[in-house]
């Protein structure tokens, strides 16, 4: 293999897992998105035995994506790699910022789209979407009434009256999760499911880029733990990036604000295209093959589909 970049000693046996080969592995893990430890596990095992042919049918799925958006990935833009759980902004030619990400979970997965980044939001409130109020805190309410108040959530009428929890009928919430009438809102603060930082680009999916309370996530190797929104690492650098504001809004500046509490909306000035892709294969900087784990398993119908016989549909003539 061509991480096998040093020989053998000489005599030395040939099941011997020497320092060479260890080094080899940590290459091969980090090429194909694992945890680089040497060790080979069950993950690694199975990345060793992929076939070749598998990967290179995986290359031509990720080629066929590269021809749909590249003429988009040219000139300023903030790129999201969902399978490779990263992300950068692209600036006047150059790569100026990149983080690590956290994407939705195999079953509520993080779409693919591009839209362009408007605003952002300091200190934001996280109004708790259907899909989570109705699998996830709803369950945790009706088990723990005092699960409210410790996350900092209060639940809020249609008329945008607070309702004490006293006042309503968890019984019949219970029967009938699904026709909840209230919303359940978090207040900005250090513990809030967005953290300290919201960053809209409207879309249909209504997915965002947002800072979380929970930085430990950050140190795994596969980061899927999301609900379908992008949590980022370092959104404070981001941010200042965007307002492209070094009077007002240098990350001094940004970090006071923050440390306010108060919740404020600012436009950015670099209204760059956001674009949400997913590649499991790609070239790294050294120009080596990289792979990712197919987490939505996405690229089988797109082998299917480049495998398929090519019909020809002509062009009515008037």
């Amino acid at each position: 293999s061509a991480d096998l970049t040093a020989a053998p000693a000489a005599g030395a046996p040939a099941e011997l897992f020497d320092d060479a080969l260890a080094d080899a592995v940590r290459r091969f893990q980090a090429r194909h998105g694992l945890e680089a430890d040497a060790r080979v596990g069950a993950q690694t095992l199975a990345a060793l035995n992929v076939p070749v042919a598998a990967r290179i049918e995986q290359v031509r799925a990720n080629l066929e994506r590269l021809r749909w958006i590249a003429r988009d990935l040219t000139g300023d833009h903030l790129m999201v790699d969902i399978a490779g759980f990263e992300a950068w902004l692209w600036l006047d030619g150059r790569e100026v910022w990149r983080s690590r990400v956290i994407v939705g979970r195999a079953y509520r997965r993080t779409p693919e789209f591009r839209s362009t980044m408007e605003y952002l939001v300091l200190n934001p409130e996280w109004v708790v979407p259907p899909t989570i109020l109705r699998n996830d805190v709803l369950p945790r309410v009706l088990r723990d009434r005092g699960y409210l108040a410790r996350q900092g959530m209060r639940l809020i009428d249609r008329g945008g009256r607070v309702v004490a929890p006293a006042d309503v009928d968890w019984d019949a919430v219970r029967a009938q999760p699904g026709a909840f009438p209230l919303r359940i809102v978090q207040a900005p603060g250090p513990d809030n499911a967005l953290g300290r930082i919201r960053f809209m680009a409207p879309n249909d999916h209504v997915v965002f880029l947002h800072d979380t309370p929970a930085r430990e996530l950050f140190d795994r190797t596969v980061r899927a733990f999301s609900s379908g929104c992008i949590r980022v690492e370092r959104p404070r650098e981001l941010a200042a990036l965007l307002l492209a504001d070094a009077e007002r809004w240098p990350l001094a500046q940004i970090a006071a604000a923050l440390d306010e509490g108060r919740t404020r909306t600012l436009q950015v000035r670099r209204r760059v295209p956001l674009l949400l892709l997913y590649h499991t294969a790609r070239a790294g900087e050294d120009d080596r093959a990289e792979f990712r784990s197919d987490l939505y398993r996405r690229d089988p119908p797109i082998v299917r589909a480049l495998a398929a016989p090519f019909r020809y549909a002509p062009v009515a003539r008037r």
